[in-house]
């Protein structure tokens, strides 16, 4: 029988990415519960896995800058030295296929649409019509000698935050009545999955004309566009939060309100590991990709009668047709509506 005592998981993809990896990780650890497990991640992302009990360590590989050979070297230079049983790559580039290969593991785990495929061990078929969570599962039944077992199957990411989190996020939401906090993340890297921001405002004024309080949520990068709605909205039921939580910190903030209304972004993630009702607004992309919320209550707003889309499974920085009716389309009502359908 194969050796399965320590194993390495790959993803050094983006946020959301690796939030829909723990439901792999917890469900190995179900499974073999003697195991050490160790996660490779780009560095922005190791605080919000770092402190996951199913975790021995979180590897930081910074894939930027100009001595990126140098930094591959030295991450792949730590990974041999660890002597890994088992890679598992749910990431399937050239970089992340590389540092499997020359992990020096016998057991190299991935799939079939990574770069370097034919250099896996056990190569596993990457279901387009599933979510991702559940393709990343079809990498655990990849394992030899494992006896896989649905009923030790983690559906859900857990997330850990520790007590300073709490503690700033009570301060930030103090006097705020939850049973009427619905959290808004329009943001997005891509511009073609943002949710535009004369239409974010109307979202946000509707829903304090309905009486709900709502905290905006984004990260650093998100701050310009984020200033933009917030000098349009002048009302102490809206909380300005952009630029000012961890990833962690947004999803205690998320977990917290009745709501989450989120473009297709790490955010839904997030709002999936808190696990309450969501409302996803989908632009550029849509569902089919597996990029979708795991929870029972979540409701999709999309116009879904455009021929031209989805026109990319990641987003682009402008709309390729120059109309962006994918997003511009979208009356701010409907999310509305779908919010107090959700919370009734």
């Amino acid at each position: 029988m194969s050796k399965l005592d320590k194993i390495l998981i790959i993803q050094t993809a983006f946020l959301g990415d690796v939030i829909l990896a723990l439901p792999m990780v917890q469900t190995l650890k179900n499974h073999l519960p003697e195991s050490q497990i160790d996660f490779l991640c780009v560095p922005v992302n190791v605080p919000v896995i770092s402190n996951h009990p199913s975790i021995r360590n979180v590897i930081p590989y910074d894939k930027k800058g100009a001595d990126k050979f140098d930094k591959f070297i030295e991450v792949l230079s730590e990974i041999r030295e660890n002597e890994y049983d088992v890679v598992i790559s749910p990431h399937r580039y050239l970089r992340s296929a590389l540092l499997t290969y020359y992990s020096e593991a016998k057991i190299r785990v991935g799939f079939n649409r990574n770069s370097l495929s034919f250099l896996l061990t056990n190569k596993v078929k990457y279901g387009y019509d599933k979510h991702e969570v559940l393709r990343n599962l079809d990498l655990v039944k990849a394992l030899p000698g494992i006896n896989f077992d649905d009923t030790k199957v983690s559906l859900k990411p857990e997330l850990y935050p520790v007590e300073t989190d709490e503690i700033l996020v009570n301060e930030l939401l103090s006097g705020m009545d939850f049973e009427k906090l619905v959290t808004f993340a329009p943001c997005s890297r891509w511009i073609t999955k943002q949710f535009p921001i004369h239409k974010s405002v109307e979202v946000i004024n509707m829903l304090i004309s309905e009486g709900f309080n709502i905290a905006l949520i984004g990260g650093n990068d998100d701050r310009e566009y984020c200033r933009r709605i917030e000098n349009r909205v002048m009302n102490n039921k809206f909380i300005k939060l952009c630029g000012k939580l961890t990833p962690i910190q947004s999803y205690l903030v998320i977990k917290k309100s009745k709501a989450l209304i989120s473009v297709d972004s790490a955010a839904q993630h997030l709002g999936a590991a808190a696990d309450i009702p969501i409302v996803i607004i989908y632009g550029s992309t849509d569902s089919s990709f597996g990029f979708y919320p795991l929870v029972l209550k979540h409701k999709i707003v999309e116009q879904s009668g455009l021929d031209c889309r989805p026109c990319t499974d990641h987003g682009r920085d402008k709309c390729p047709l120059g109309h962006f009716k994918c997003m511009e389309e979208i009356e701010p009502d409907k999310i509305l509506n779908e919010v107090k359908n959700l919370i009734v």
